[in-house]
């Protein structure tokens, strides 16, 4: 961004400075120090000379810092200085008045030894949340509209009564607790949005010869006879389910038996449910004339659960819809790839893909709004956990900020990160004509839950009511992080199930697959991109920011400038967007 300050870089070095500092073991109250010198300086010498400078984003995140510093110095003064007069006050025997001076020293003392820390939090810098404060993009845009993210939301299009789960049997994904009309003009909408065109068949036409030149280097759209692959988000309840019922078709139970009582939480996550793939297969075959056998439906890792098939095949028949376990009930086996696809970047491990995905032209992949306890956040790089052929996902999880055993302990940044591979690799996220995220349900702290209802505006304890589409992966990703990284904040208790995750989406780390997928700048030392083992490392996946603020949700093309991030909010008023550039220089 030509002419614009960006804190982010300034970040950079006391970034390693700091990582330096523990590995040696010295306290990192130093960098607390060195970052409010920096940023008392710079805001003094920008604000001064003109005042209207502490909104630019840049002063915003110097500001936390700034303050922290100037509080941090000015308690350290007080401490002293009380202690000095505690001191006076026992030799003029005055000890009554000479313990509370010194309880004032001790509690100043208190105040210049946690208030660096707490900056340090709030501004968002070193030990608790994104590394990187509001607006300050990096990476490469995609897209027809470069970095542009739709976000629909309509309050009615889910019932606000439902209550997901085993006792009620009421489930989000029943007929009675979704309006398929809402969802489909949503998902519509958010297409048209997105391309800027005003017909289904003129937007998609767009979203494919996008692909295709990127793809081919070739201009051109959907040819007669290619695949497309709608990969869902659906590997949870599987797991829930007997041999038995896997032979009905993928049913959930309505009872259990005796010793059974520990599935009843297991079924209801949130996952797939059957209405915004009813409207992209309704676009894809009524508007778009697409043969329903070249469409194929369905997540690898299992099969597609009744209550969604029966919705989709009653009305598409001759839709392709997956089996990982078996050919019975209308599903169609798929099979792993005779060789390895995916080629890990830290070089420990290969795994093989499925044969849709490998012979798929392109790929939708929607996925669901959701916290996750490993990953923090789980959306669509994550739903490619799915797509691996191997029996679970178990391997992929020791990239994670939480491995293996429900310890963060690989938090932090420039670390690792399997999900950029999942991204980058040619079979899957560069195959990718269409990211769509399902935020009607909102997931809880774990994946493994049925949905809440969101507090954070303007969700207002009602379902999320939402959905996100993007042409820029890593752009919708930091968009959906910024949601659940709000409203999972750790202060927010929604139903006890949930709450001994609610910080999940806020760990240290939790974006640092989405600054290496935009910059190779932020890759871990020793790691090379490269999922395809082609030997060419990866280029920029997408643009990265974070929002101005929870309140007005303004990345910075909606605040004027020509990089970065564009959330376009359906309706409109929730997203305010400056129509002209703006013409100074922060």
């Amino acid at each position: 961004m030509k002419g614009r300050f960006d804190l982010r870089k300034l970040k950079i070095v006391p970034g390693k400075i700091r990582n330096w500092m523990e590995s040696h073991g010295f306290p990192p109250g130093l960098i607390f120090i060195l970052l409010g010198i920096i940023s008392t300086i710079w805001f003094l010498i920008r604000v001064i000379p003109k005042p209207s400078r502490a909104a630019y984003p840049c002063m915003r995140v110097a500001a936390p810092l700034m303050s922290g510093f100037v509080i941090y110095l000015l308690s350290l003064a007080g401490s002293l200085v009380a202690f000095r007069k505690a001191r006076n006050l026992i030799a003029r025997s005055r000890f009554t008045a000479a313990g509370l001076v010194t309880l004032a020293a001790i509690a100043a003392m208190a105040v210049s030894l946690t208030k660096g820390d707490k900056d340090i939090y709030a501004s968002g810098i070193t030990s608790f949340g994104p590394d990187d404060g509001p607006n300050q993009p990096f990476g490469v845009a995609r897209g027809v509209n470069p970095g542009r993210v739709v976000w629909v939301w309509n309050p009615e299009a889910t019932n606000e009564n439902c209550i997901s789960c085993f006792d009620t049997q009421d489930w989000f994904f029943k007929p009675e607790n979704t309006n398929p009309s809402i969802t489909g003009k949503m998902v519509r909408d958010a297409i048209t949005s997105l391309t800027g065109k005003k017909t289904i068949p003129d937007a998609w036409d767009v979203l494919f010869r996008y692909h295709n030149h990127n793809k081919y280097n070739k201009k051109r759209g959907y040819k007669k006879g290619e695949k497309i692959l709608i990969k869902i988000n659906q590997g949870t309840s599987r797991l829930g389910l007997t041999k038995e019922e896997k032979e009905k078709g993928f049913y959930y139970p309505t009872t259990l038996k005796p010793g059974e009582e520990r599935r009843r939480t297991i079924f209801g996550a949130t996952e797939a449910g059957p209405y915004i793939v009813l409207e992209l297969l309704r676009e894809l075959v009524n508007e778009m004339n697409i043969d329903q056998a070249d469409i194929i439906v369905g997540d690898p890792m299992t099969d597609i659960c009744g209550h969604n098939y029966e919705v989709w095949h009653g009305e598409f028949p001759n839709v392709i819809y997956t089996g990982k376990f078996s050919s019975n009930h209308g599903r169609t086996l798929i099979y792993p790839t005779k060789e390895d696809l995916l080629y890990y970047s830290d070089k420990k491990q290969t795994d093989k893909l499925y044969d849709v995905i490998e012979n798929a032209d392109y790929l939708i992949n929607v996925a669901n709004l959701k916290p996750h306890m490993s990953a923090g956040i789980t959306l669509t790089a994550k739903n490619h956990f799915g797509s691996q052929a191997r029996e679970n996902a178990i391997h992929l999880h020791n990239s994670l900020v939480v491995p293996i055993g429900g310890k963060p302990t690989n938090t932090g940044y420039r670390k690792y990160r399997n999900l950029v591979d999942l991204m980058g690799s040619k079979y899957l996220g560069r195959n990718t004509v269409l990211y769509l995220v399902d935020g009607l349900f909102g997931g809880g702290a774990s994946e493994t839950r049925v949905p809440v209802k969101y507090f954070m505006a303007p969700f207002n304890n009602d379902y999320c009511n939402s959905i996100f589409v993007s042409q820029d992966q890593v752009a919708l990703e930091s968009v959906c992080f910024d949601f659940l990284r709000t409203e999972w904040n750790g202060i927010n208790k929604h139903d006890p199930a949930n709450n001994a995750s609610e910080d999940r989406p806020n760990l240290p780390g939790v974006d640092d697959y989405l600054h290496q997928a935009a910059d190779s700048s932020n890759w871990p030392e020793g790691i090379v991109y490269d999922p395809d083992n082609s030997g060419k490392p990866l280029p920029s996946l997408g643009v990265h920011e974070h929002w101005n603020n929870p309140e007005s949700k303004q990345y910075s093309r909606n605040l004027g400038y020509n990089t970065g991030i564009e959330l376009v909010s359906i309706p409109d008023t929730l997203v305010r967007t400056k129509k002209t550039a703006l013409k100074t220089t922060l």
